[in-house]
């Protein structure tokens, strides 16, 4: 069974889709949050920070404007679990 989910980082003007996420830190209005899968549901206001996302292979890193995280995920469906972050700005910071 795969320990990774989908992530989507959209703005308005551009997006970004992540197929084999293991985890997400994401700056949330009350601290930063982690996200693994099989996480519950919710849906988290995001303020200005870092996204760090987690891939099976690297990490990549993102500053962000204020937005929503919106985290779906149920284990007694087949559909795999997703995660949408809607925010105003991103940019992918350099390693």
């Amino acid at each position: 069974m795969t320990k990774s989910f989908q992530l989507d980082i959209v703005t308005p003007i551009q997006s970004f889709t992540f197929e084999d996420v293991i985890h997400v830190e994401c700056p949330g209005s009350e601290g930063y949050f982690g996200v693994l899968k099989n996480h519950t549901n919710s849906i988290i206001d995001l303020k200005e920070g870092v996204i760090s996302v987690k891939t099976s292979n690297k990490t990549i890193r993102f500053n962000c404007s204020s937005g929503i995280a919106d985290i779906n995920s149920d284990p007694s469906d087949d559909l795999p679990d997703k995660v949408l972050l809607l925010v105003e700005n991103v940019e992918q910071l350099q390693e």
